[in-house]
């Protein structure tokens, strides 16, 4: 038996089908806020933690490692400049050379800077001034939720910038574990705005595209968790895999420093060449 359609040709919104995709597309829409959480608190909070965690483990030693590794590259450039002087029989001002190193090597030195001030953000997390207590988590992450719901994009496409600007807030309360803040945050979320029931044209769409977004999200979920800083964890949880990095970052000191003192002795030699060699 054919399916009764109202006068316009469509199913009437109080029909069983129409009931149940109603169903489908609310159950899809929490489960897409549910990951949009679950995202949110993988790269706002988890993963935050373990890159702080893990620089404060290693960061001072992979910082080392960085450094001598700039340093062997300064020092071949500079035996190479050397070797082009004494080939040319030029005259060999250092302080001429030590500046054109340091213009090229300018670079590396803000890199240099940056690692630092990395460092500096894990031994001192911002969220630490923002203690909360058991029950003060539980209410970020329920304010946080009903902040997603309300105001995500993925949920509610073509917000208003004003909504997309409270989410905003809200995500930056979230990750600082700012409670006063996210609080401030619902209690602005404008009210519901009242809609039309749409046709089961545009619910069948909305529902495919919910369908789409949830595979979506899962597979950015697995991803992260597969690529720092989330992939990082195992460092901090498993003591021989620990072991086995700081052993190898150990090695690469060891080899990096021979490398230094082979291009000293080649940069000594170039400065104060024996008479065999002028």
């Amino acid at each position: 038996m054919s399916t009764p359609l109202d006068e316009s040709g469509q199913l009437p919104i109080n029909h069983p089908d129409y009931e149940a995709l109603k169903k489908e597309a609310d159950r899809l829409r929490a489960e897409l806020a549910a990951l949009l959480l679950q995202r949110d608190d993988l790269r706002l909070v988890q993963g935050r933690r373990i890159e702080a965690a893990y620089l404060r483990r290693f960061g001072a030693l992979e910082l080392k490692v960085y450094e001598d590794y700039c340093e062997c590259l300064r020092l071949k450039r500079k035996t190479s400049l050397l070797r082009a002087k004494r080939n040319r029989r030029e005259e060999i001002d250092c302080s001429e050379i030590e500046a054109e190193l340091d213009g090229e090597f300018a670079s590396y030195r803000e890199q240099m800077s940056e690692k630092l001030d990395e460092m500096n953000q894990a031994l001192t997390p911002a969220e630490s001034k923002n203690h909360l207590t058991e029950a003060g988590k539980r209410e970020l992450k329920t304010l946080y939720r009903t902040a997603v719901k309300a105001l995500h994009p993925d949920l509610h496409p073509g917000e208003s910038e004003e909504r997309e600007s409270l989410l905003q807030r809200a995500m930056r309360a979230y990750q600082f574990r700012d409670l006063a803040g996210l609080r401030a945050v619902c209690e602005a979320v404008p009210g519901e705005r009242g809609e039309e029931e749409p046709t089961l044209e545009a619910l069948q769409a909305e529902v495919k595209e919910l369908r789409r977004r949830v595979r979506s999200f899962n597979a950015e979920l697995e991803q992260m968790k597969r690529t720092k800083p989330l992939s990082l964890r195992v460092y901090l949880e498993d003591a021989d895999q620990a072991a086995a990095l700081e052993a190898e970052l150990m090695q690469k000191l060891r080899d990096l420093r021979e490398r230094r003192v082979a291009f000293e002795q080649k940069i000594e030699a170039l400065l104060h060449p024996s008479e065999e060699e002028l």
